[in-house]
Formats: structure tokens, C-alpha cells, sequence
């Protein structure tokens, strides 16, 4: 439809009514009524935008290609892998082998007349490599992440990204003439999509950056990285900070976008509105009565009764149309927000706790404050706001002294003492789950003393080899019989050992 058609049309509809009106007595006698009658007008025009926050985009857009990196190199660890075999499978032996036969002799094959062992199968073991490190995992949940906040966003920006134009009408008018009332409540709703505005155009170019966006992240998550990583499962805040991640800038940024996924968790947009009144002037007043009394006339017309303006209405008094500046079934556009996922652990808070907390820590053992008490007291600190946050919370929902009923207010109150049961369950729970921690601590200490047992006996396991050839070394310089003098001292001091240690350990029973 062209423009100015609509326009076109009225005024040559309004030609022929003005003529008509001034002839017609039906028009003369239901004009006069109009204008007697308590009349309200109400009638805006506006133009309603959205406004999308891209504060976000440029640390999406920057990161982009430090996961296209990642993704193509990712790291890898290497994994041994150990399988029993046949003999002529077998490519690789070492120490695990002969353990391995020494330990399942139904593996040995034969001996031979010289002594030599002939095994059927053997173990062997390779290297293979892992992609499973807590660094791929982090990245494939970072993926995931990013293609769900930029899918959100990407679906409601398409949907909500235009300017709106928006016409309201309202008309309420009551027409009382002996025995017959007629009550008019008419409204009209105009809305049109504008694309061409400032606003509409910083949509359109944030739409256009999301799309680019949106195309890139889509292939990283169907990509061979991710395809690979599908067996593997996802981390969670809090984020382990390992050497990698803490260390390597472009894992760094990783991290750091993770931390503003976590805070930016809400999609959604601010409204911005400009509306003005429309001119009601008395010829616009006067149109719209014409509106009115052709729309009866109409109605008029398929119906068999129809209103009798026999006698004049010369005495009738004109009222002046009432304007009005607000009705509640226009709705103007609110801001629209929409949370994305409930993050049970958000980084970015965490972070900010994380702060507080070693602020506080340092802030204690610098006023001379022992490192275990001060342990003590962060701790308390953080159950302190927890606990009144939680009270603030039960004021806040629960107030039985504003209630009158004594029976209301007994029953609000049983209410209280009911939450507060169940909370103290919660913190029994959540006791448990403090053990279970205390637990993995000392599981943990226990496999670092392990690991420190082991690297000391691999030290002493060395210094043996060491003084083993060092010995060996001197018994070749020896002659056979300086060597038998040395073998007899040696066998005597070990003889000493042993018999020593027998000793200690009998004083040792005797002693319990």
C-alpha cells in the first residue's frame, strides 16, 4: 500500500459527509446528541525502543580466536596403558613385566636346560595420550557455556531488536435519550515496526556482531575438539586455578570470560519510550463524532428498531469532551529481564567472596593474629552473614506481629519455628558434607606422605645403586684373596646388623 492512501481516502470520505450533515436530519438531531452526551478522549502516540547491553561483546569477540586456537591445539597428556599379551605381541618390556610374571607363573611357557624362562604371554605397556586434562574439560564446558548465553541472547534480540510505533485510542461516550442509552467504548490499536531509526540500526549492528559470533561458537561446538572431549565430564565453579590456567594467557582469558559469563548471568533490555499527546482540537473532536454516528447508523442499519429523533433537540446543552491523559489498557513497554540459569556456584561471586575473605585473613595476621585462629574467625565471619542474611529474610516473609487474629498469628509463628527445624536439618546435612571434606583433606595428606615415602626411597633406592657400583668397583681392583677378606667382612658387619635389629626388636616386645 502506498503512503498517504488512508489520508487520500478520509478526505474524500469527508467531502461527501460534511455535505451530507448539513441536510440530513437523522445527523442534525444525533449530532446534538453527541455533543450533549459525557464524552472521554484518549489518544497517544509513541515510539518504544529497546536497549540491548553489549558490554559484553568485545570480551566475546576478542576470545573468539584464542578458542579456535585451543580447540585445534589442544593438550594432551600422556597415559600408560598396560595389557597382558602374547609373547610375540609384545614390543616393550620392562620392570612391571617380570614383576608381572614372577606374580602369574601360569603365564611361563617353559624352562629351558640352562635355566632361561620362556613365557606364553607377557605384560607390555604403551603410552597413549589423554586429552581428558582438567584443561580440555575446562574449555569444552567454556564452549558449551558461551553457545548457550550467546544462543539466549542471539534468539531474543532477533525477536525484540526493533523500534515500535505505537497509536492508541480510546473513546467513551454515553448517549441517554428518554428510554434508549447508548454507551460507546471504542479502542484502537496501531503498531508498526520501524527500521530505519538510530536505535533500530545499533540493533541491527549488534544483531549482525551476535550472528558472526553465534556462527563461530556453533562450529567450535561441533568441532573434532568437542567431539572428542564428549566422554569426558564437565567442571563447575568453582574453577580449579592450576599452573595452566593461572599462568597461560590465553587459558587466563578464558577464565576471565568464564568469571563475566557468571556475572552478566541476566538476558534482557532496558526501554526507552517517547511519547507526545495527540491534538484533540475541536475539528479533530468533531471527526471523530462523525465516526461515531456513522458507526450507529450503521448498526442502525441491520437492525429493525432504530431511534426516533421525531421531536427537535434544540434545548439539549453542549458538553466539552473530556481528555484524558492515562487509561489502564494501554501498556507501555517495561524493561524485560529474563535469568538465565540458577549458578548454585557463580565464579564471579566467589571471586568477590574469595577477596573479601583473603583481605580479611591478611588483615588479621598482620595485626599479629595467629594463622589458625584467624582461620577461626574468617570462618565465623562468613557463617555471621550467612545466619543474618537468612533471619533478614524470615522478618522480612514472616511478620506475626503485624497480624490482628491471635489464631493467624499463633499459626504464622508455628510457621517460623517449622522453618527453623528445617533448617537446623539443612545444617546437619550440610555438616556431613564438612566431614566429607575433612575426610578428602586427610585422604589427601595421606597420599602426599605416600608420595613423599615414595620419592625418599627412590633417593635411597639411587644411593644403594650408587654404593653397589662404587663397591663393585673396588672389588675388582682387589685380588681374589683381598676380595674373600673383603666378602667375609662384609657378610660379618651384615651378620651384626641383623642380629642387632633382633635385639632391638625383642627389647621392643618386652617392653609393651
Amino acid at each position: 500500500m502506498k503512503e498517504g492512501t488512508a489520508k487520500r481516502y478520509y478526505k474524500k470520505l469527508n467531502t461527501t459527509i460534511e455535505g451530507l450533515n448539513k441536510v440530513d436530519e437523522f445527523a442534525k438531531q444525533f449530532r446534538k446528541l453527541l455533543n450533549s452526551s459525557d464524552m472521554e478522549l484518549y489518544q497517544k502516540e509513541r515510539r518504544e525502543k529497546r536497549v540491548f547491553d553489549d558490554s559484553w561483546m568485545d570480551e566475546v569477540e576478542d576470545i573468539i580466536p584464542i578458542i579456535d586456537k585451543l580447540t585445534r591445539n589442544p593438550r594432551e597428556s600422556l597415559k600408560k596403558v598396560s595389557e597382558v599379551v602374547a609373547v610375540e605381541r609384545a614390543k616393550k618390556i620392562d620392570s612391571d613385566t617380570i614383576r608381572h610374571l614372577a606374580a602369574n607363573t601360569q603365564n611361563i611357557k617353559e624352562r629351558d636346560r640352562f635355566g632361561n624362562v620362556i613365557p606364553s604371554k607377557v605384560l607390555t605397556s604403551y603410552y597413549d595420550q589423554d586429552l581428558g586434562t582438567y584443561e580440555n574439560r575446562f574449555l569444552m564446558s567454556l564452549v558449551n557455556k558461551l553457545f548457550t548465553f550467546i544462543e539466549l541472547r542471539y534468539n531474543l534480540i532477533v525477536e525484540k531488536m526493533h523500534t515500535e510505533y505505537a497509536n492508541v485510542l480510546n473513546v467513551k461516550s454515553k448517549l441517554e435519550w428518554e428510554k434508549t442509552y447508548i454507551d460507546y467504548d471504542i479502542s484502537l490499536n496501531i503498531h508498526r515496526d520501524i527500521d530505519d531509526d538510530e536505535m533500530g540500526q545499533k540493533n541491527q549492528e549488534l544483531l549482525e556482531r551476535m550472528t558472526e559470533v553465534r556462527k563461530a561458537i556453533t562450529n567450535y561446538k561441533m568441532s573434532h575438539f568437542m567431539q572428542e572431549m564428549k566422554g569426558f565430564p564437565p567442571v563447575r565453579s568453582p574453577i580449579m586455578m592450576t599452573n595452566i590456567i593461572r599462568k597461560n594467557v590465553d587459558f587466563n582469558k578464558c577464565y576471565n570470560l568464564w568469571v563475566t559469563l557468571d556475572r552478566v548471568d541476566r538476558v534482557g533490555y532496558e526501554s526507552d519510550v517517547f511519547d507526545r499527546d495527540v491534538l484533540l482540537d475541536k475539528k479533530y473532536e468533531d471527526q471523530l463524532k462523525e465516526a461515531l454516528m456513522i458507526l450507529y447508523a450503521t448498526v442502525s442499519n441491520s437492525q429493525i428498531e432504530d431511534l426516533d429523533f421525531a421531536r427537535p433537540l434544540n434545548y439539549l446543552r453542549e458538553k466539552k469532551a473530556k481528555v484524558l491523559q492515562r487509561i489502564d489498557k494501554d501498556q507501555y513497554l517495561q524493561a524485560g529481564e529474563y535469568l538465565l540459569e540458577d549458578h548454585t556456584l557463580n565464579q564471579y561471586f566467589l571471586d568477590k567472596i574469595k577477596e573479601a575473605n583473603t583481605e580479611r585473613f591478611k588483615t588479621l595476621k598482620d595485626a599479629g593474629i595467629a594463622e589458625e585462629e584467624s582461620i577461626k574467625i574468617v570462618y565465623r565471619k562468613l557463617q555471621e552473614i550467612a545466619d543474618n542474611a537468612f533471619v533478614d529474610f524470615i522478618e522480612s516473609n514472616y511478620k506475626p506481629d503485624e497480624i490482628d487474629d491471635i489464631h493467624e498469628r499463633i499459626k504464622v509463628q508455628r510457621q517460623v519455628m517449622d522453618v527453623y527445624r528445617d533448617i537446623e536439618k539443612v545444617k546437619a546435612e550440610n555438616n556431613k558434607d564438612f566431614k566429607t571434606n575433612k575426610a578428602l583433606a586427610l585422604l589427601n595428606l595421606k597420599n602426599y606422605r605416600d608420595e613423599l615415602k615414595a620419592i625418599e626411597e627412590a633417593k635411597k633406592q639411587k644411593q644403594r645403586e650408587i654404593e653397589e657400583e662404587e663397591r663393585r668397583q673396588r672389588l675388582a681392583a682387589l685380588d681374589e684373596k683381598a676380595r674373600e677378606e673383603v666378602l667375609k667382612q662384609e657378610k660379618i658387619q651384615e651378620a651384626k646388623r641383623i642380629l642387632e635389629e633382633a635385639k632391638k626388636e625383642r627389647q621392643k616386645k618386652k617392653n609393651k
